[in-house]
């Protein structure tokens, strides 16, 4: 069997949407031929995959600078510095603005690169220790694919570069310090012998970006043994249930809140039958616009809760709430929480942003509906409302069939496809190209 080095800064038991995609690799390649070996930063006692885990340290470089300038380093600085905290009144602020400023900096490329030296050494280990055929990294963080590429130059082996996100570098930091991150993460990019990412859109992206390196695009999915006998008794009210972060407003349900408020003010639903639950944190600004539309009474803004029991809510939910990044640089991306809502077998109501490859998966499997104006999302929880009146559930119409091409195992049998296309292909020139004297080790202050 072939061996491949997973690099991947969150794994389970870590409770991440981060962690999901390469615990599905790790599960399910040795199905089609790929032993992974993760490495890692040390995780917390739970259950995780098989696979061999490499565990490093990791440094957290925003806790050394606080205790360099004698800050609590389990204390947030606005929190220490006294700065408001609410994202609006904080935007306004230059002391504010000066601090966001300085975090990019202190912080480049992302926060997690204290992990760098330790996974450097990891990787040195495995050249001695753990002979490998091939490198895939996932991210982000960027810092997973400066460490690809770093195993590359040192294990001499082909690397994938598989990008769960194009758009992380457009939101973070300064202007500059995002147009750096950028600029370094195509440099890096550029050296993969192959990409993957996780819509067909954002794969024509990247073969845009990298005509000359081959990109695929392999969705995210779910685990169908952690779903397999899983039902849950529907609610007894017409729950709308959200699982996950917004993103401070990043993802805004507005559109959702301003419908409800009309339905019921006009009698079209009842109060006493509708609930509306967020099971994320507590942000100042989502409980402020549930009040503002006058939904107190059946909107319920509960707390981050574990995995475990965000899908028994999903199970039991008479629909789930889905809202994709309203952000034009986000246009083809499709949320991770989309396959765990499909596992969940319950119907999907999405919005935010503009039709896309959401709006096919849910219209192909009968799952849900994508709706972009009031009016659709207005004749969606009518028509699902009579039915939840009429027979105390709401009816989820997608087949086996249309869920399945979307569970782990399928994810990983693609995957193993572009190792093996990848390895294959790049037999004939690896040595030479792994011989360019520009190969040299990143290196970054921490």
């Amino acid at each position: 069997m072939r061996r491949v080095l997973l690099i991947c800064h969150s794994y389970p038991p870590r409770q991440t949407i981060g962690a999901v995609r390469p615990a599905g690799l790790a599960k399910y390649l040795p199905q089609f031929g790929w032993e992974p070996i993760v490495l890692t930063p040390h995780l917390p006692p739970g259950k995780r995959p098989a696979a061999k885990v490499i565990e490093t340290d990791e440094q957290d470089v925003l806790r050394r600078w606080k205790a360099r300038f004698g800050l609590d380093p389990g204390q947030g600085l606005h929190e220490q510095l006294k700065l408001p905290q609410s994202s609006a009144a904080a935007a306004d602020l230059r002391s504010s603005r000066a601090l966001y400023w300085m975090k990019s900096w202190l912080t480049y490329p992302d926060r997690t690169k204290g992990w760098l030296p330790f996974a450097r050494k990891a990787i040195c280990d495995v050249a001695q220790q753990e002979p490998v055929d091939m490198i895939l990294s996932t991210a982000p963080p960027i810092t997973t694919h400066l460490l690809g590429l770093e195993a590359r130059k040192i294990l001499r082996r082909p690397w994938v570069a598989d990008c769960r996100d194009l758009w992380v570098p457009a939101r973070n930091g300064s202007k500059l310090a995002r147009r750096m991150v950028g600029a370094l993460e195509r440099r890096t990019l550029a050296q993969a012998d192959a990409l993957v990412t996780v819509s067909s859109p954002w794969a024509e992206k990247l073969r845009q970006q990298y005509p000359a390196k081959p990109a695929f695009a392999i969705t995210n999915g779910f685990d169908a043994e952690e779903f397999a006998g899983g039902d849950e008794e529907l609610t007894r009210t017409f729950s709308i249930t959200y699982t996950g972060n917004l993103y401070s407003g990043w993802r805004d349900p507005n559109l959702l809140f301003e419908t409800l408020a009309e339905l019921l003010q006009a009698g079209t639903l009842a109060g006493s039958d509708v609930r509306l639950r967020f099971f994320c944190p507590r942000d100042p600004w989502l409980t402020a616009a549930i009040e503002r539309y006058g939904l107190r009474e059946v909107a319920e803004v509960g707390r981050w809760v574990p995995r475990e029991e965000a899908l028994r809510h999903q199970r039991e939910s008479q629909i789930l709430l889905l809202l994709s990044l309203n952000v034009p640089i986000y246009s083809g991306g499709i949320p991770g929480k989309l396959f765990e809502y499909l596992a969940a077998g319950r119907p999907i109501l999405a919005f935010g942003g503009e039709r896309g490859v959401v709006d096919e998966i849910l219209e192909e499997s009968g799952a849900g509906k994508f709706t972009t104006s009031k009016d659709e999302m207005r004749a969606f929880l009518v028509k699902a409302y009579a039915e939840f009146r009429a027979q105390g559930a709401v009816s989820h119409r997608a087949g086996p069939g249309a869920i399945d091409r979307y569970t782990h195992r399928e994810m990983a049998r693609k995957f193993a496809q572009v190792l093996d296309e990848t390895m294959e292909r790049a037999k004939p020139s690896l040595r030479t190209r792994l011989a360019d004297p520009e190969n040299q080790t990143l290196t970054f202050v921490s």
